[in-house]
């Protein structure tokens, strides 16, 4: 996107010669400093030659606070990447790995929601509404700001009673879902007990699908030969069966 730097980014109206500007550190966005929020004196340090005060528009501030999600979504991405290389792809090929790993970064910004119930409207945008409308109460107070998905799709063929189709809501940052990922357990326990059986989870591909079949099946073969405490866990992006007491134990050295 291309700046206007002959307006103001906050109101948009055309500077004069007379307007006070000020320009963000992070880009060529310039604002009155009427617009910029700042005290006088805030305005008078960023005017002196050795400040070491910054200004930074609302659009870079924000990118600047989604940083630390950001890198440990790139963190996670890499770990899967050597996951990948080493573990069960090793047979597979340098293409197969490039493209399951441009399919996990296309859903990255989407996460799956399970059991909300749907609305039984005719008029499709009323049923579109209302699942963001759901989505936006499950996950409320997430963190500073209040996430709302900007496309929200019911997974699956029509409408049937009691079955309510999976919804796979899109946001408008892989931030965004890897906030509400990270926080799925909190914003579960905050649900009504009407609403306990709603699940979160990413939007995985084919291939990881297919691996947390294969761990299910391996669990439930031993469970059913006599192993006891067993569940699946992520460890660094990567799910394994693992026993139940080295968790809590592992919980409790933090």
């Amino acid at each position: 996107m291309v700046l206007n730097t002959n307006s103001c980014g906050v109101c948009e109206l055309q500077f004069n010669d007379l307007d006070a500007q000020l320009k963000c550190d992070s880009c060529p966005r310039l604002v009155h400093h009427k617009c910029s929020g700042l005290l006088a004196s805030e305005i008078k340090c960023l005017t002196l030659k050795n400040r070491k005060l910054k200004y930074f528009c609302d659009s870079c501030d924000k990118g600047l606070n989604e940083l630390p999600d950001l890198k440990n979504l790139i963190s996670s991405l890499l770990v899967e990447v050597e996951n990948l290389k080493n573990n069960s792809c090793s047979s597979r090929s340098d293409e197969f790995i490039i493209n399951e790993m441009n399919e996990r970064n296309f859903r990255a910004a989407n996460v799956l929601f399970y059991n909300i119930p749907e609305c039984t409207s005719s008029n499709i945008e009323e049923r579109v509404l209302y699942d963001k409308e759901e989505i936006s109460k499950i996950i409320k107070d997430t963190s500073s700001d209040n996430k709302t998905p900007i496309k929200v799709i019911r997974l699956g063929k029509s409408y049937q009673p009691n079955k309510h189709r999976p919804i796979k809501a899109i946001f408008s940052s892989a931030g965004d879902a890897f906030d509400i990922l990270k926080n799925k357990k909190h914003i579960l326990s905050r649900l009504p007990p009407n609403s306990s059986n709603i699940g979160i989870s990413s939007d995985r591909t084919l291939f990881q699908r297919e691996q947390m079949k294969k761990l299910r099946d391996q669990l439930a073969a031993r469970q059913s030969s006599g192993e006891q405490n067993l569940t699946i866990k992520f460890t660094k992006g990567t799910p394994g069966i693992v026993v139940i007491d080295k968790i809590v134990k592992n919980s409790q050295n933090f």
